[in-house]
């Protein structure tokens, strides 16, 4: 019974320090980000920009050398997922992506942090839809070795932003939707082949 006592009371103390690194490492991690936060907004242009140029389910990834040569792009052919990438040391640190419907009742930002190896240190997105009228918003820590540490999520109403109810049936019907993609690496990001060029 002592031995079994001193078991749980050991098992109890090992929990109680993995939740402390998680919080320390999680605490790192909001602050690495807020860096490069900081970073994009003195940097307003970004260094790399892509769009999905194909209108239909097969990706085709474009490399665009401006802003504008995107938005005269889509004068003429309109895109639907563009990339916004940020890079230190000719490495991307940050990629943000626009994701838009066809009809426009919905939009979505997923944001990408990664660390200056190529890892993915942080995602957040942002789900904003008319039909059903709320934003939905999640955000996961990861590890180095990939490993999730942290994943929140909440829905709010579209107006006031405040905490909502969003009804099963919706989530069922527009689950890719608000389902979060990510890249565990910068080498994975569907536009990385052009990152040669």
């Amino acid at each position: 019974m002592l031995m079994l006592l001193v078991l749980l009371a050991l098992s109890g103390i090992f929990v109680d320090a993995q939740i402390s690194v998680e919080k320390t490492e999680i605490k790192k991690i909001d602050e690495y980000t807020k860096t490069l936060d900081t970073f994009v907004k003195k940097n307003k242009s970004p260094h790399l920009i892509f769009a999905d140029i194909s209108q239909d389910e097969k990706q085709k990834w474009q490399k665009f050398e401006s802003a504008e040569a995107l938005e005269k792009f889509r004068e003429d052919t309109e895109t639907y997922t563009i990339a916004y990438n940020w890079r230190k040391n000719e490495k991307i640190v940050v990629a943000n992506f626009t994701l838009f419907s066809r009809s426009g009742d919905w939009a979505k930002y997923v944001y990408l942090h990664f660390r200056e190896n190529g890892t993915l240190v942080k995602v957040e997105s942002q789900l904003n839809t008319f039909y059903g009228n709320f934003s939905f918003l999640q955000s996961i820590y990861f590890d180095e070795k990939g490993n999730i540490l942290k994943n929140t999520s909440e829905y709010l109403d579209l107006q006031t932003q405040k905490p909502t109810k969003v009804s099963n049936d919706y989530i069922l019907d527009n689950g890719d939707r608000i389902k979060l993609f990510y890249f565990k690496n910068t080498n994975q990001l569907p536009y990385s082949h052009l990152l040669k060029d």
